[in-house]
């Protein structure tokens, strides 16, 4: 019985993760960064300042926030970290920090901060960092909801979903736009504190995240504002400090039911995700496997079209009391809500994956570069980015388990509890006249040996292309090699005076060299400010074009586009453009160009 409840806890909480994320992080709006679309080096001794990360948080008008929460987590322990508020001025200082990577988020009642654009890297935090937190009041959306007979309906809970940010792009994770209250016993909620954008408002239903309260509505399908299924629901515009109604009248429809079976190992447990077929981040459903059981069963489930997930779970609970041990999961089953209940359902999950590797530095020769601060492993970030479209099958707690990481005291760091798919590597640092060589790969270690040895394949360049993962499948040796050298460019676009760069406007930086044009880690993108500055920081020695754009294309608008596998025409076109401009640049090892004329021709 013990091992049944934690089992059947440890995967409420993985599934609730999410949900709990959108609930109680306020993550802080990024302070003005520089241009370049890469980490800013840091003097040699920016970093020392006594373990500490200062800063102010404001709200929409720039005023202070006295008493308001300020927490900041290390990232390879988001649910540690220290806690400081405001004082009268709005300053904070957070000490006896160790040195690392952090994330620092601001929390005030009814207040929100600004989420990151899509695709837009997370900014994280060093010691000695300097952060300014910017809150604004959110939206609200409150209203009644009643039954076929206009009765108040009491204890439901009411959910507000955050389906498109303020620039009609479609939101693809809970962070930023999933809260739920409950009705009051007038059939009154009001939900506060929303990410401006569009939402639809959903009331009973598991909403994915089922619990084991004895609530009535639980087992019904969700029914959103005005009465009607996600397909027809009302989009609501919420916008920053103003308030919306949606009315519910709760049309209490029992839905249909799924089960079957989940082939587990021995008497291992399992949980099951549901997932709508439009690639919706809200899972329309969740229901668990004890260890021993033959089945499971997910009630409540509107007609459409969704993927299935079975990931299985080991009953050896003291794996579970450190880290969360390696999992099977099944590949996703896609099935048809028509009428009728779905039974037989047989899920077969297969072992994860992994990827491992180390961080390898390389010194310079050059005499200019010697004597510098090699970077900090604890200041090195390894972003695993997995394929959008993949994603989309992947149940909400799994696509938690793919993320940042810092490597350890040796150099090494590990992805483990990968699906089957296609990933990245984003390695990001922050040391001084250090670029990012190379990312490279062997052989993949399999997961069981096989009968018949044969010659791998040689890999793609994994900076240039997806990294394809079997499941089970075992990388072990990634390799990604910082080398001492890197020049920067600080420069500015002449602006007549009174006028401002249109927005939209970014350098580009190219290689010149014919045996580099393949080379995606040559290629760098700065956004100019509105004073006409940019900055482009961790350059590779060598010879660069560089091209000023406006507006610029959607496939290369930061980094990571620009290095995507997906945008390899677009550098084609890009080196093209720069290269009939012949505004080129030889950089030399560890220099750094501060004044960089560049204009539009």
């Amino acid at each position: 019985m013990l091992k049944e409840q934690f089992i059947l806890a440890t995967a409420v909480v993985l599934l609730a993760l999410t949900c709990a994320s959108a609930q109680t992080q306020s993550p802080a709006q990024s302070p003005a960064q520089p241009p370049a679309q890469q980490p800013t080096p840091s003097s040699e001794t920016a970093n020392e300042s006594n373990g500490a990360i200062v800063g102010l948080i404001v709200n929409e008008r720039g005023e202070p926030m006295p008493g308001a929460s300020v927490f900041v987590r290390p990232i390879n322990a988001p649910n540690a970290g220290r806690s400081s508020s405001a004082d009268a001025e709005g300053r904070f200082r957070l000490t006896g920090l160790e040195a690392g990577l952090y994330m620092v988020s601001g929390y005030a009642p009814a207040y929100v901060s600004q989420p990151p654009a899509e695709d837009t890297p997370t900014t994280y935090y060093r010691l000695g960092d300097s952060v300014r937190i910017e809150m604004f009041k959110g939206g609200v959306i409150t209203g009644t909801v009643t039954n076929a007979t206009g009765e108040p309906v009491v204890g439901i809970r009411v959910r507000a979903l955050r389906v498109r940010d303020t620039t009609n792009q479609a939101v693809r994770t809970l962070q930023y736009g999933f809260v739920e209250r409950t009705t009051d016993d007038r059939g009154v909620y009001r939900i506060y504190g929303l990410m401006p954008g569009t939402y639809v408002v959903s009331a009973g239903g598991s909403g994915g995240n089922q619990s084991y309260q004895l609530n009535p509505y639980e087992g019904d399908v969700g029914t959103f504002s005005p009465s009607s299924t996600r397909d027809t629901a009302t989009e609501l515009s919420v916008r920053s400090g103003e308030e919306t109604t949606a009315d519910i009248r709760y049309r209490s429809d029992a839905g249909r039911t799924i089960s079957g079976t989940v082939k587990t190992t021995g008497n291992n447990g399992a949980t099951i995700a549901l997932m709508p077929i439009d690639g919706g981040f809200m899972p329309a459903g969740n229901a668990f496997q004890s260890p021993g059981a033959r089945g499971f069963e997910l009630s409540g489930v509107g007609d459409g079209e969704y993927y299935i997930v079975g990931t299985e779970f080991p009953t050896n609970i003291n794996a579970m009391t450190t880290a969360l041990p390696d999992l099977s999961i099944s590949e996703p089953k896609r099935i048809s809500v028509r009428g009728a209940d779905i039974t037989g359902i047989e899920l077969v999950p297969r072992p994860s994956a992994s990827m491992a590797g180390r961080i390898a530095l390389e010194p310079s020769k050059a005499p200019e570069c010697q004597g510098k601060r090699k970077p900090l492993l604890a200041e090195t970030l390894v972003d695993l980015i997995r394929n959008p479209k993949d994603a989309e099958t992947t149940p909400a707690y799994m696509r938690m388990m793919a993320g940042a990481t810092t490597p350890d005291a040796k150099g090494g760091f590990a992805f483990r509890n990968l699906m089957a798919g296609r990933y990245r590597l984003d390695p990001q640092f922050y040391a001084r006249f250090w670029y990012l060589q190379s990312i490279s790969i062997g052989s993949p270690s399999p997961a069981a040996p096989t009968a018949a040895k044969t010659a791998a394949p040689p890999r793609l360049d994994p900076a240039a292309n997806w990294i394809t993962l079997k499941p089970g499948e075992k990388i072990s040796d990634l390799t990604i090699t910082l080398a001492e050298g890197a020049a920067s460019i600080r420069g500015k676009i002449p602006v007549a005076e009174g006028s401002t760069i249109p927005a939209g406007t970014a350098v580009f930086l190219v290689p010149a060299e014919t045996e580099k044009a393949a080379d995606v880690l040559r290629y760098f993108i700065s956004n100019v400010g509105s004073d006409g500055t940019f900055a482009l920081n961790s350059l590779p020695p060598g010879r660069y074009w560089s091209l000023l754009q406006n507006p610029v294309q959607t496939e290369l608008a930061t980094l990571l586009k620009l290095r995507s596998p997906e945008s390899a025409e677009a550098r084609t076109k890009l080196r093209r453009a720069a290269e009939s401009q012949k505004s080129d640049v030889e950089l030399k090892p560890c220099q750094t160009v501060a004044d960089y004329q560049l204009s539009f021709k």
